[in-house]
């Protein structure tokens, strides 16, 4: 497994309504981050987990984070995306989640 690490971005966050799920949209790691985020902010966003949709009310700009995951090279599984403001931060979490990457 191999560590990805997305460069520091906005970080927008909003619960679902339905199953109380907290989605993300961060600026270099989601292809639509501007439709997501206008979509979080309107309460329009569905649910990555259960396709309900988003309470505008708890919409939140994290600020600026970096994005980080594992990944074998050549395929498309991965771990969950962490998210740290501190690059040294997020790569000590994700090595204590999943191991080291060497």
């Amino acid at each position: 497994m191999e560590m990805q690490i997305f460069k520091k971005g906005a970080l927008y966050s909003a619960d679902c309504a339905k199953c109380g799920m907290t989605n993300f949209t961060h600026e270099w790691f989601h292809d639509d981050h501007n439709n997501r985020r206008d979509a979080m902010k309107d309460g329009t966003l569905q649910c990555d987990e259960c396709h309900g949709h988003v309470d505008a009310d708890t919409f939140m700009y994290c600020g600026k984070q970096y994005a980080g995951w594992y990944s074998m090279p050549g395929y498309l599984d991965h771990t969950d995306l962490s998210f740290s403001a501190n690059l040294r931060n997020l790569k000590r979490e994700l090595r204590e989640y999943y191991g080291d990457e060497d």
